[in-house]
Order: C-alpha cells, then sequence, then structure tokens
C-alpha cells in the first residue's frame, strides 16, 4: 500500500508501508486557524515506525522549497532519510544534526560553486604574499579569522588516550570557496594527542581567511585502529562561522560536538586586517640549531594578545631539533592577520632542559603592501 501525506498541493514525500495505520500514528495535518497556513506534523514515534517499515526507500521527494534545489522536507524527517540504521539508534542530539549536515555539505557545495571554483576536493589556489611585490588596485582592509588553536575537550564511546589521529581541516571562505587546510594529516603520519597535550599541530591556513562573508569549517578526521577496518570517525563536521563582530578585534572560542568527540575552535575576528606572512633566518655563519635546544616561535596581535594565550604558533618544536634550510627556519606556520592600524608581535623562546635561554619579541607595523 502507497499512502501519500498531503500537506500543499503537491506532494512533500511518499512512504511506502504495509501498515497505513502505523503512517497515521505518526503524522498529522493541522491548519493554523490565524493564518489559513497548513502544517505537517512529525511525532517522535516517527523513527520508531521508519526502523521498523521502511529502513531502505522511506522518502521521495516531491516539489518544495528552491534553496533545498527543489526538495522541502521537515528537519526531523531530512535527519531520518539520511541516517543509516545504526544511527538511527543513537540518541538524540545536536551531534547527530552536525553529521547529517556535513553529509550535505559536499552536494550542496557542487550545485553552488563546482562550476565556477572547481571540485569539491580542490584546495585554494590564492597564496599569499599577492601584494608584497606588486602594488594592489584601490586596496581595502577588510575583516579575517585568524585561528588560534584546535584542541579535543571531550572524548566519548569507547574511544582513550591516547588518541592516534589523522585527516583534515580546512576553512572555505568567500574569496575561492576551495580548502584553505589548516590541519592535514596521512594514516601513516599521525598525530598523537594525550589528554595533557589536545592541540592539533596546525599547518595552516596557507594564506588569510576573509570574513567578509560566513566562512564554513570542513572536519575529517580519524582515530587510527589496529587495521583500517578498526578506524573510527574523530569528527566529521561541516560548520558556518558568521561575523558578528565589526567595531574591534575580538577573541572567540566555540565548539562543536561529534559523536565520539567535541572540538574547540580559538578564534580571533580582526577587524580590518592585512595578511602577514612571517620569515624567521638565522645570523649568517650561525649554522645549525645547537642540539638540546627547544624552540618556539609565536606571533599575535597587540589588539587581543595576551588573552588566554591567544597566539598563532608558528613552530614548537617539542623534542625535535628545529630544522634549518639555508639560513632560514622551517616553519609549521607562517601567515598571520593584523588591524592595519595595530601591531604584530612575533616573540621567540628557547629552553635548555627547563632552563628558559632566550625569550624576546619584536614588533612590526602593517603596511597595505610591499614588505
Amino acid at each position: 500500500m502507497v499512502a501519500v501525506a498531503r500537506a500543499f498541493p503537491t506532494p512533500l514525500f511518499e512512504v511506502k508501508s504495509p501498515n497505513r495505520s502505523a503512517l497515521v500514528d505518526c503524522l498529522s495535518v493541522e491548519t493554523n486557524p490565524a493564518s489559513g497556513r497548513t502544517q505537517l506534523e512529525v511525532s517522535r514515534d516517527w523513527a520508531d515506525f521508519v526502523k521498523r517499515w521502511a529502513p531502505q526507500e522511506m522518502v521521495e521527494e516531491g516539489a518544495g522549497s528552491p534553496k533545498r534545489g527543489g526538495r522541502f522536507l521537515p528537519g526531523e524527517l531530512v535527519q531520518m532519510v539520511e541516517k543509516d540504521s545504526s544511527e538511527q539508534e543513537e540518541e538524540e542530539g545536536p551531534d547527530r544534526f552536525l553529521a547529517a549536515q556535513a553529509r550535505r555539505f559536499m552536494s550542496e557545495w557542487n550545485a553552488l560553486y563546482s562550476g565556477y571554483y572547481g571540485r569539491f576536493e580542490d584546495t585554494t589556489q590564492i597564496p599569499n604574499m599577492r601584494f608584497t611585490y606588486e602594488k594592489p588596485t584601490d586596496p581595502v582592509s577588510t575583516a579575517t579569522l585568524q585561528i588560534f588553536s584546535l584542541k579535543v575537550t571531550k572524548i566519548r564511546g569507547d574511544l582513550q588516550w591516547p588518541l592516534h589521529v589523522f585527516g583534515m581541516v580546512a576553512v572555505r571562505d568567500a574569496a575561492d570557496h576551495n580548502r584553505n587546510m589548516i590541519f592535514l594529516r596521512p594514516r601513516e603520519s599521525c598525530q598523537i594527542l594525550t589528554q595533557e597535550d589536545p592541540y592539533l599541530k596546525l599547518t595552516g591556513p596557507t594564506r588569510a581567511v576573509v570574513l567578509v562573508d560566513p566562512v564554513t569549517f570542513e572536519v575529517d578526521m580519524q582515530v587510527k585502529g589496529i587495521t583500517e577496518g578498526e578506524d573510527e570517525s574523530l569528527s566529521f563536521l561541516a560548520v558556518t562561522f558568521t561575523n558578528s563582530n565589526l567595531l574591534k578585534s575580538k577573541l572567540i572560542k566555540t565548539d562543536y560536538a561529534s559523536k565520539l568527540s567535541t572540538l574547540e575552535f580559538k578564534l580571533g575576528s580582526i577587524v580590518s586586517s592585512v595578511e602577514a606572512t612571517i620569515f624567521l633566518k638565522v645570523r649568517p655563519g650561525w649554522g645549525s640549531w645547537p642540539d638540546g635546544f627547544r624552540a618556539r616561535f609565536s606571533a599575535c596581535t597587540a589588539s587581543i594578545a595576551g588573552k588566554d594565550k591567544a597566539e598563532v604558533i608558528l613552530l614548537d618544536s617539542g623534542d625535535d631539533k628545529v630544522h634549518i634550510d639555508e639560513g632560514s627556519i622551517s616553519l609549521s606556520r607562517c601567515v598571520a592577520s593584523v588591524e592595519i592600524s595595530g601591531k604584530l608581535k612575533v616573540c621567540v623562546e628557547a629552553w635548555r632542559g627547563e632552563d628558559v635561554v632566550v625569550s624576546t619579541s619584536k614588533s612590526f607595523k602593517p603596511k597595505e603592501d610591499g614588505c
């Protein structure tokens, strides 16, 4: 039997079920007496109905909103359509909504941008230092997004510290809507996260993130198992960040939950800003980095410096030796944003054992172009 629920002149959806009474128990059509508008109500029992009667061929879309590409489905229905049977058994929560949103993101991006900006997997081809040697036409400083840190604040399920993490985190902005990589590691080169040090070692962005329109954070990270078949999804997200701060630079913390973890993003909304590309060199004749010395290089904007360690880590060598290539120190990150009327502070620290050997900093006033 085919039961069709009509709340509008054309079907919103069509459910194939051998049990019409079960369907009627889940769905109701009500009319608002004030507006005269008719709407479809979906009860909580819908999940049980779907699980029992129609796990595979539940929905066929009808006419609807052009914003959804012709589909108009109640939010709870959309989530039910896009879950597999294992997800249907989980408790409802924001993590499930974000996972469904992430699954839709690729098809929505392709519909909007693939004709203009290439493939979904493409990374940004806009380099840093675009106007170091070439003066821009009518330059205008704008708001940018500073990405200070990402860390795993909670783990759930059967996960236990330490975590061997691989995958990617990227941000997309209005400059080209392509991936601007922040974190990228293959399975064979995992980062080990511990409860004492749950921070991802970021390697981006490769250029400043423009904050004129909302930006999207795209996360697909896995926890490595003994075999590939035992790998687990740590975080799977496609979330939008909107700039609501227009007057002054501001430190922002926001977190997003997935099934097995919660990620915290520490960000900075930097107003009227320009991109800074940072290089560090050793003095001629100094040679290689001395053995036994740990180094840490960072950058921050004066307007929010010192606020809960709001700094861009350019390099933290840890127990590894600092690599020097033809006099230049190889940094993990080299791009930061700074207000055109502010200052960029670059800090250098070095330790030998527990003793601080060097701790110094230098401030730079930004320009609209040049170096």
